[in-house]
């Protein structure tokens, strides 16, 4: 039997967006930055291979159900999810998401403290990917499991999680 292959969507958004404000009142400072990619598409292969051998939250809700609807026709689970784990068009996902991406807050020391010698002493704390405000795919749709190649852009195939980061600065003008 012979398939021809269909556009399923696209792993390029539409729209990439950032709004970033910041303010400064008596020596302290605090920043905020929100980004959103809005549109593309991305595959979960660890959601598919999750189904197929029966552990995800969808299976087991199957499982209890004792069947899948596929139509009018009533399937086993096991039946249901072995066929479309190689159908890559049941696990597409919108990558659309909006994240609070940064924030900081911080204090400049006063001048007087240092004499003439350093001026501008600013300490501050900083978080970076810190809420997931809005996303649809059960994987950050940011992340890529290649970097070398196009082959497995937006592909999650049991990929690390996104990494929140937290620091600390110290700026000092001389």
């Amino acid at each position: 039997e012979n398939t021809t292959p269909f556009k399923i969507g696209t792993v390029n958004p539409k729209w990439n967006l950032g709004w970033r404000h910041g303010f400064n009142y008596k020596g302290i400072n605090a920043s905020v930055m929100f980004t959103a990619r809005i549109g593309g598409n991305v595959i979960s292969k660890t959601q598919a291979t999750l189904d197929r051998f029966g552990v995800s939250k969808a299976s087991a809700d199957a499982r209890e159900a004792g069947y899948v609807m596929l139509g009018n026709i009533k399937m086993k689970p096991q039946d249901y999810y072995g066929t479309i784990y190689d159908l890559d068009s049941y696990y597409v996902y919108s990558a659309t998401n909006i994240r609070l991406q940064e924030a900081s807050i911080g204090y400049t020391l006063p001048n007087k403290w240092f004499g003439n010698v350093v001026k501008n002493v600013n300490i501050s704390v900083y978080g970076t990917n810190l809420w997931m405000i809005y996303c649809k795919a059960p994987f950050d749709p940011e992340l890529s499991a290649s970097t070398s190649s196009n082959y497995y852009m937006n592909v999650d195939y049991f990929m690390q999680p996104s990494l929140r980061n937290f620091g600390f600065n110290v700026k000092v003008q001389f």
